[in-house]
């Protein structure tokens, strides 16, 4: 706020240019005030609109371009289920005879990461990570073996079937 002037103090001249200044602050607020008054009523028009847009019934498959899968489902209103609770056996178990048993202790704890190396830890979780092995090919060699005759070897077109069929 302007604090206002000892007007005692002022002469003819000063008190008529202290007038014309009140009247021009005075036009200028009350262009201000229409200007605001204008924008007041046009809000308040396009409130009254968007209140009877409320009331409206909302669109639906039936009352509108809405396509059917974007309406509302007549069991869409149930309650949610709540999430049940696993069962037992939900797990693998841990193998009896593990080839290898890995122990591996925390160096600091997960909430304050204070070190606790030099601590008794005990287990809080236990798991077993299977790794297949390398697969290694089983390789047989096969010889097939027939019974041939020094004879065939030396003199082949002396050879017949006749005398590969065994005498014993």
């Amino acid at each position: 706020m302007i604090p206002s002037p000892d007007l005692a103090l002022l002469d003819s001249a000063a008190k008529d240019a202290l007038i014309r200044t009140l009247i021009e602050r005075l036009n200028d607020l009350t262009v201000r005030l229409e200007v605001l008054e204008a924008e007041n009523a046009a809000l308040r028009k396009e409130n009254a609109e968007l209140r009877v847009k409320l009331d409206l019934p909302p669109k639906t498959p039936d009352n509108s371009s809405t396509p059917p899968s974007q309406g509302h489902k007549a069991s869409g209103a149930a309650d949610a289920k709540p999430k049940a609770k696993p069962h037992a056996g939900a797990h693998r178990p841990l193998h009896p005879n593990p080839t290898q048993r890995r122990d591996v202790a925390a160096s600091q704890c997960q909430h304050c990461r204070a070190d606790v190396s030099g601590v008794m830890q005990t287990p809080v979780h236990s798991y077993d990570r299977i790794e297949i092995p390398e697969i290694k090919p089983d390789v047989t060699r096969v010889a097939l073996l027939d019974r041939f005759s020094e004879r065939m070897m030396v003199q082949p077109a002396a050879f017949s079937a006749a005398s590969c069929i065994d005498k014993s």
